[in-house]
Formats: C-alpha cells, sequence, structure tokens
C-alpha cells in the first residue's frame, strides 16, 4: 500500500490539473442576438459634398461594447478613428447586427476578397463604400463603387442610414413628438386637511 500511495496521489493531481489548463467556456449575453465580439466598421468616401446620410463621406465604428464613434468632417479615412458620439444599448447593438443578418452580412458567405481599404483607390466622382464586419473571430469586408448616376444597393443605403440615425447625423427632418403623460389615481390628497386648516 506505502508503494502505491504517491502514485495514486499523482494521479488524482494530475486530473485536477488537466481542466485548469483548458480555456474558460466564452460567456455569451443570453439576451443579446449579437456575437460578444461583434465589431463594425463603415467609412464613405465621395468625390463630392453630399446633404443625404448615405452618400455623406463619413465613417463609423461600432465596438463590441456599443461604442458608436462617428465622423463626418473632410479628412475622415479608413485609417482614422473619430472621437465617440454615444454609447449604443444592447438592442441597439443587436438591431444593427439584425439588419446585417438580413441583408446577408452577417457571415462570410457573400462577401468581397480581404483587402486594406486605405490602399482602395480613392474615387475621381461618385462614391465608394467599405463595410468591415469583426465576429466570432472572424473578419470579413465589402467594397462597392457607385457611379454619380447609379442608386446606392438598399442594402448599403439602410446600413448607413441606420449608422447615421443612432450617430445623430441622419437627414430627415427633426420631428418633436409629443406624448401624453400617464396619470395615476392614487386616491386624495393625505395633506389636505393640514392644508385647509381643518385639524383642531
Amino acid at each position: 500500500m506505502r508503494s502505491r500511495f504517491p502514485i495514486i496521489v499523482l494521479m488524482l493531481f494530475g486530473v485536477a490539473l488537466v481542466p485548469a489548463c483548458t480555456a474558460p467556456p466564452q460567456v455569451k449575453d443570453p439576451l443579446s442576438i449579437s456575437p460578444n465580439d461583434f465589431s463594425l466598421d463603415v467609412t464613405v468616401v465621395t468625390a463630392e459634398p453630399h446633404s443625404l446620410a448615405h452618400l455623406r463621406s463619413s465613417r463609423f465604428v461600432v465596438f463590441p461594447n456599443g461604442a458608436l464613434h462617428h465622423g463626418d468632417e473632410p479628412g475622415w479615412g479608413p485609417n482614422t478613428l473619430p472621437p465617440r458620439t454615444r454609447l449604443l444599448s444592447r438592442e441597439q447593438v443587436s438591431t444593427v447586427w439584425n439588419r446585417l443578418d438580413q441583408m446577408g452580412m452577417s457571415n462570410a458567405s457573400m462577401a468581397d476578397t480581404t483587402v486594406n481599404f486605405q490602399l482602395l483607390p480613392r474615387p475621381s466622382e461618385g462614391s465608394v463604400y467599405m463595410v468591415a464586419v469583426h465576429a466570432e473571430g472572424k473578419y470579413w469586408n465589402y467594397v462597392r463603387y457607385i457611379a454619380p448616376d447609379q442608386k446606392a444597393e438598399p442594402a448599403f443605403r439602410n446600413l448607413i442610414r441606420l449608422l447615421g440615425t443612432y450617430a445623430w447625423a441622419t437627414d430627415e427632418p427633426e420631428v418633436e413628438g409629443y406624448q401624453e403623460p400617464i396619470r395615476y389615481n392614487l386616491g386624495g390628497n393625505p395633506y389636505e386637511l393640514y392644508m385647509e386648516g381643518l385639524l383642531p
């Protein structure tokens, strides 16, 4: 028994050490439909100024924590990071991911060949859309050149307009809505007796 005891102890320690060498499972938010590492990089470069949100030279970056960076001043390009505009909620990040999924852009099956956006030629006319997606440890991108007389693809148009709305850079007119406040009847005023001096 004495000669076998150290072997048994080593075997027990060996079993205990094996799980410590494995990576812990990735934590997944059960209420979020977007992957935990989802990030989005969108750059729009136009040859001429535009007032429409989806044709305006701009840049949007969404980080996994929901931070939305946006810039539409001259000079923003794929090698720059605009300042943070706001922090998107979990539902808003899921809406962006759901929009990508509806357009077939939530995976690399229809993606373009991976390119370095900084090496793409600037359009002499029209616009170019550069969209990069990172999710579940993978990266894929899309590039679309649009001629001046050509309409933008609905998928890219809708995505950029959604991001523009979240970044408060929409071209839609500002409409102030008014909602009637909810009033609750909780009975009479408990201080009415004091206010009217009815107490002795």
